[in-house]
């Protein structure tokens, strides 16, 4: 695989894979020249060595190449580089047909001759470049969010007047034509057989033809008979139904001529629904058993030649009836695959013939008329003279027969001998016998008894038991012809069942569940915030539904919560409120949250985060984050100091022998660092002894702060110079 970011050529810059096919891989891309989007489809490693796919590779390059149409895919560029080889296409956005039909089922009749005109312009647009796509189908088409629709994928295609004539057999095998198959001659009708199939797919949501393997299908596109597309879907039109049946006739000749004839009905069927000018040859298919219940993606498929051996000799005997020989219904139907198969050879070698005189006309172009002459019509002049002579012979055999009296009139009988010589008649018709209500053996016996084919069609009904016949076509009682094909529709009883209540159950236990009762699963997974991975979220069809047996229900399984990025925000502008916001708005959730002093950050602003901002992390995730308290304020210690009189008393001196000190008012102040006054000391005195002798107190301060302690007598300062006090 290749990585996003590669850069191929010098100029497509791969932006990341959008698919797979079989051989290779589909990237989207950036052209940095054009400076557009672009798909590009690169050559898987395992097969860049060998020669075989490197050229298949190039061929749908060359193929696609020189198409410019709206309903094709552009290929703008191929290349190889170090042994990548690669195309580079338009990029178209949108899902492919097939995708779309499992979404809705049946598509809508006007849809579906929308679509089907879109892939015949686009196949026609090919074939008038000679270029034959050689597999169409649904994974082939890609249905853009505009409408439009375009046809891709040119893996296989062949130019038509190159080599068309294989001994393998190329293309998906349920949408295969029968020419293909066999590995025959293959041209523009074998894509309409294609786009029949394809048709077919989307007005009944199946394909027509199933099997356990490659050549089991490819068999059926040879030899069976597909259930008319009205017995599926009643509500397509007669229109649509036989311009369906046109495409998919077994015999080439049988189809439109081209993609042109085929868009003019479909164009037709939209305004005569009910129309009937859809012509179809005589071997128009009816309807018949074994239509599949459901097909995934078909894949494209080259057949070996062991396979297409198979295929060529599947039910063929050489040997012709012989004369009087009474055949069994089984007999009968072998001898007509025969007469297909020799029509079959006849229509490649006409066209091998026609090839090769082509090539001689181009490069003898001097020659004589004679020398240009077709052999294809040489022996179809010769076989026509043989059967005018046969004719002729008839003729004149029976006038003479008239005359004589062989014949005796002009019913449908003939005359034979019996053993005793008398003469006695055989009608060519029969009665069809009633077999409703009979067991499904019983009504094949009844039908081979009166000389009568059939084929046998299962439906589901509540009123008839399993196994038995509900009714039959041709009714009972209608006049046919020999060796007509009755059509027998066989209940398979009531086969449904009450959808179960599958929520939160484990998908290993809800699909044995299903697959016990008879249904098929798909899964779908998605994401779920409560219900655990690889548990049933809900089903459809929902709970108590009534589900027909081997239908497919689909389980939707929980992948657990979806996990999301999210950048996370830078918190540090933002106060604690903010910050919460701004993580709740991206989906993260608020953490722990830390308060602490800071020097820097003010007070209630976030000073850090747990997870750094611009990180890409899971929604949901915890981010812690811290808060400022601003600055750190230190509480200061206290201390103490003590002012005493007299004695070593700051003052300095026994006030009492303080002169002329008759009397008055004794003050003392103490001044603090931070400017503060406080008074320890006011008394008033008589005469100089009458002051309190031996007085003292404590005051407080901040420890290792000095104060100042003053000392007034009737506010004279006494002490001078002041006393100083320490506090401790």
């Amino acid at each position: 695989m290749l990585a996003p970011g590669t850069l191929l050529a010098g100029r497509y810059e791969i932006v990341g894979r959008i698919g797979a096919g079989g051989m290779s891989n589909v990237y989207k891309a950036k052209d940095q020249k054009l400076n557009r989007y672009v798909a590009i489809k690169v050559l898987k490693p395992e097969y860049s060595t060998d020669a075989t796919f490197v050229k298949k590779f190039r061929v749908e390059a060359q193929s696609a190449a020189g198409l410019s149409h709206p309903n094709i895919v552009n290929v703008y560029d191929v290349g190889e580089e170090k042994g990548i080889h690669y195309i580079v296409m338009e990029l178209v956005q949108g899902i492919t047909l097939k995708h779309y039909i499992e979404r809705k089922g049946q598509l809508d009749i006007r849809e579906v001759l929308n679509i089907s005109v879109q892939i015949a312009s686009g196949m026609g647009a090919a074939h008038a470049n000679r270029i034959i796509h050689r597999d169409i189908k649904p994974q082939n088409v890609i249905m853009s969010r505009d409408g439009k629709v375009k046809v891709t994928d040119f893996g296989i295609a062949k130019a038509a007047d190159s080599t068309t004539v294989t001994t393998n057999a190329a293309g998906s095998v349920h949408y295969i034509s029968p020419e293909q198959a066999r590995g025959g001659y293959s041209d523009e009708k074998s894509d309409i057989y294609s786009l029949g199939i394809t048709m077919y797919e989307m007005v009944t949501g199946e394909v027509p033809y199933d099997g356990e393997n490659n050549v089991a299908v490819a068999l059926q596109h040879i030899q069976g008979n597909m259930t008319s597309p009205r017995q599926i879907n009643p509500d397509i039109s007669r229109s649509v139904e036989r311009i369906i049946l046109k495409c998919t006739q077994k015999k080439p000749d049988l189809r439109y001529n081209s993609a042109k004839e085929l868009i003019m009905d479909l164009r037709r069927a939209l305004a005569e629904p009910d129309g009937n000018y859809v012509v179809i040859g005589a071997a128009a298919a009816a309807g018949a058993a074994g239509v599949a219940a459901g097909v995934g993606d078909s894949t494209t498929v080259v057949m070996d030649e062991q396979d297409v051996e198979k295929l060529r000799q599947a039910g063929l005997n050489k040997k012709g009836p012989k004369a009087g020989e009474k055949l069994t219904a089984e007999e009968r139907r072998r001898r007509q695959l025969e007469e297909e198969e020799r029509e079959y050879e006849e229509y490649d070698d006409h066209h091998a013939r026609k090839k090769a005189k082509r090539q001689e006309v181009v490069s003898k172009q001097d020659d004589d008329d004679d020398d240009d002459v077709n052999p294809a019509l040489d022996k179809t002049m010769m076989i026509f003279g043989i059967v005018g002579a046969v004719i002729i012979v008839i003729v004149i055999f029976f006038i003479i027969g008239r005359a004589s009296g062989l014949f005796g009139g002009t019913n449908t009988t003939k005359a034979t001998e019996t053993s005793s010589g008398n003469i006695s008649t055989e009608s060519s018709q029969v009665t069809v016998p009633d077999c409703s209500d009979m067991t499904q053996e019983a009504a094949i016996a009844l039908l081979e008894e009166n000389e009568l084919d059939y084929k046998v069609q299962e439906k589901e009904d509540d009123s008839v038991d399993k196994g038995k016949v509900i009714n039959q076509t041709p009714e009972a009682n209608a006049k046919v012809d020999k060796g007509t094909i009755i059509t027998l529709f066989i209940s398979k009883g009531n086969e449904s069942a009450e959808m179960p209540d599958l929520k939160e159950m484990s998908l290993d236990a809800a699909k044995s569940q299903l697959e016990g009762m008879g249904l098929k699963v798909k899964v779908t997974n998605e994401f779920h915030d409560t219900i655990e991975e690889n548990h049933v979220i809900r089903t459809s069809p929902e709970t108590g539904k009534t589900v027909k047996l081997g239908a497919t229900v689909t389980l939707y399984v929980s992948k657990g919560k979806e996990t999301k990025t999210v950048t996370v925000p830078d918190l540090s502008p933002y106060t604690y409120d903010e910050a919460v916001y701004a993580l709740n708005s991206v989906g993260l959730k608020v953490g722990d949250v830390s308060e602490e002093y800071s020097d820097y950050v003010d007070e209630n602003y976030v000073t850090w985060q747990g997870v750094d901002a611009g990180s890409e992390v899971a929604e949901g995730t915890t981010v812690n984050f811290g808060i400022s308290k601003g600055q750190r304020i230190t509480e200061p210690v206290q201390g103490s100091a003590t002012v005493s009189m007299p004695g070593d008393n700051p003052i300095g001196r026994d006030i009492g022998t303080h002169a002329p000190f008759t009397e008055g008012t004794i003050t003392i102040e103490v001044a603090y660092a931070d400017g503060t006054v406080e008074t320890v000391y006011t008394a008033y005195c008589s005469s100089a002894d009458s002051y309190e002798s031996g007085w003292s107190t404590s005051v407080t301060g901040i420890a290792g702060e000095s104060a100042t302690v003053y000392a007034y007598i009737e506010g004279v300062l006494y002490s001078n110079p002041p006393a100083v006090i320490t506090f401790n």
